[in-house]
């Protein structure tokens, strides 16, 4: 069987990928080391550092290092599967590029906003250098943006590609083929997504940090009951729709309506995201910056905006593919002729 280029350098690609995530879980599983023995010996990250690091700290750094070990090892065998041309590294590829779009055209778009913001310079810095430090700051900005556009290409690439009808047609026509499904592919990114957030919802629930709800920051078991909760609703939707159950269709529109009114509410009064973040830093022993007072709302709006935007569009594949679930109706058995 024939491969196409476009394949093969997908999965070269991949696997580069793969092996930087790796190399960024082990710096992740380093760095833990060292902030447990910092924990273990009340010592500080540096000289100037006004407290030591949380003792959850180290627990949270090994647990992001695991999380890129998985990406890895996912790219890794999604690329295997591109290089054996099996139908089921198509889907997973589709999935990968659509996180990749996800996470670069936000983050691209955030970044060029705060190229635009005048942002505040440590008291340490010399005046004479403020128009040094803004250009580097600038630069640095601009190097980051590039980066995540970069992430952006790619995934909206890979979206592209593999939904060519020659590539399709490729991977039909390939082993491994799985049984066909009356879901929808963008169904069952939705799903995927919603069991994604019910994961993290999971981990922030037994995470020593406060939680930001419509408006609130909750705190001990308040926190840990809402996001219990919120994580079984979005498990339970997800499920509903891999499953193509109604119930599941109308659930995962009403958890989305939830966060609409939460954007909204943020959008409409950034200062209580702003109280927020400065209660992150202060139970992770940060220090409290001192932003100009129009920052916050010129960084949020754009955030949230998105977000918005984001929340919307599933909604819309939500309505859009209401049919499908619809359960199909079996014609009745035609009733034999009796014999005399």
């Amino acid at each position: 069987m024939k491969r196409l280029p476009g394949v093969i350098f997908s999965a070269i690609l991949l696997v580069l990928g793969s092996l930087f995530q790796l190399l960024i879980a082990v710096c992740m599983g380093l760095g833990a080391a060292v902030e447990q023995k910092l924990v273990r010996s009340g010592g500080h990250l540096g000289a100037g550092a006004a407290a030591p690091f949380p003792a959850w700290m180290p627990v949270f750094t090994y647990g992001l290092s695991a999380f890129f070990v998985a990406l890895g090892v996912w790219g890794i065998l999604t690329a295997i599967g591109l290089f054996r041309v099996r139908r089921w590294a198509r889907y997973s590829i589709l999935v990968i590029g659509g996180c990749l779009t996800l996470i670069g055209l936000p983050s691209m778009l955030i970044t060029l906003v705060l190229l635009a913001i005048p942002l505040p310079l440590p008291a340490t810095v010399d005046p004479a250098q403020a128009n040094a430090v803004h250009s580097m700051t600038r630069v640095v900005f601009g190097v980051v943006a590039v980066f995540y556009g970069i992430i952006c290409a790619v995934g909206i690439s890979w979206l592209a590609y593999f939904n060519l009808k020659n590539v399709r047609e490729l991977f039909a026509s390939a082993p491994g083929q799985v049984a066909e499904s009356r879901r929808p592919f963008l169904i069952s990114v939705v799903a995927v997504l919603l069991m994604i957030g019910a994961v993290s919802c999971l981990l922030m629930a037994f995470l020593p940090l406060p939680a930001a709800f419509l408006g609130f920051t909750l705190y001990g078991w308040e926190k840990a009951a809402v996001l219990l909760v919120y994580a079984v609703l979005l498990a339970a939707a997800g499920v509903g729709l891999w499953r193509l159950e109604e119930w599941g269709r109308r659930l995962a529109i009403a958890m989305q309506a939830i966060g609409l009114v939460q954007y909204v509410v943020y959008i409409a009064r950034p200062s209580l995201m702003t109280r927020y973040s400065e209660e992150i830093n202060r139970m992770m022993n940060l220090p409290q910056a001192q932003p100009p007072v129009q920052l916050p709302t010129m960084f949020y709006i754009p955030v949230f905006g998105f977000s918005i935007l984001f929340l919307i569009a599933i909604v819309w594949i939500l309505i859009h593919y209401r049919g499908a679930f619809v359960r199909p109706v079996v014609p009745p058995q035609a009733e034999s002729p009796t014999l005399p």
